[in-house]
């Protein structure tokens, strides 16, 4: 297994009205919910941004060492959803050492 593992992953659902919009570069905490069954996203205020998906959340839970409660990482991009209003996709990039 490499020393460092490089990870670009997404997240679902919208930040909440009260949660201040999200910019590329700010840190993001990945957390391992209900024993990694959930990763959740949430920004470093502690207010919830969205979770992994399941395809997504199985990947990283692979590849991951055992035991974490979270990674941190930071948004990467913010991608626009054609006709949707929101915040749009957010992308994450995690360095898991």
């Amino acid at each position: 297994m490499p020393d460092r593992l490089d990870l670009l992953t997404y997240i679902t659902g919208e930040p909440g009205p009260d949660v201040a919009s999200p910019r590329v570069g700010d840190p993001v905490e990945l957390r391992f919910l209900q024993g990694g069954r959930t990763i959740e996203a949430y920004s470093a205020a502690g207010q919830r941004l969205g979770r992994l998906p399941p395809a997504e959340r199985e990947v990283i839970a692979g590849i991951v060492p055992a035991g974490l409660a979270s990674l941190i990482g930071q948004i990467d991009a913010l991608v626009p959803r054609p006709q949707r209003q929101g915040a749009g996709r957010i992308h994450i990039r995690v360095n898991a050492e």
